[in-house]
């Protein structure tokens, strides 16, 4: 019998089981109202659901989302990487408009070896988000 849904042992075997897409990143955050303020204001993320300690921010559809937390004891804290790597239409303008709010760089934009631009900056507790504009690749 195949691992998986044991009713379907009887049904032909279907390409299926890929993963499809990201769903959410989270990001640790020492507090979620100061977060908030952040992902909303200076980057212009749109809050979709809030609930305790958590909130989701993002397209209005159910995927590529960013959760913020705040950690229990013994979990991930804030600081270092994210893992979150967003993208833009234009990242000397981004980089232009995030210095004159006070946001800080740790890497200005820069040519990457392959073909786009990456920036690294950092949030309100410093947490690294990366984010980068490719010349070709995944525009519409």
């Amino acid at each position: 019998m195949p691992i998986g849904d044991p009713m379907a042992a009887n049904e032909p075997m279907v390409d299926k089981g890929k993963l499809t897409r990201v769903w959410m990143a989270g990001v640790p955050v020492s507090d979620l109202d100061a977060a908030l303020d952040f992902y909303m204001q200076r980057l212009g993320l749109k809050l979709r659901w809030r609930e305790g300690n958590w909130a989701e921010l993002g397209p209005g559809e159910p995927m590529g989302k960013v959760a913020l937390y705040v950690p229990r004891k013994g979990e991930r804290q804030p600081g270092g990487m994210s893992g979150l790597i967003l993208s833009c239409d234009s990242i000397y303008d981004l980089h232009r408009r995030l210095v004159d709010e006070g946001v800080l760089f740790k890497l200005k934009p820069e040519m990457q070896p392959w073909g786009g631009l990456l920036a690294i900056f950092l949030d309100q507790d410093g947490n690294e988000l990366m984010v980068l504009e490719h010349p070709d690749r995944y525009r519409k």
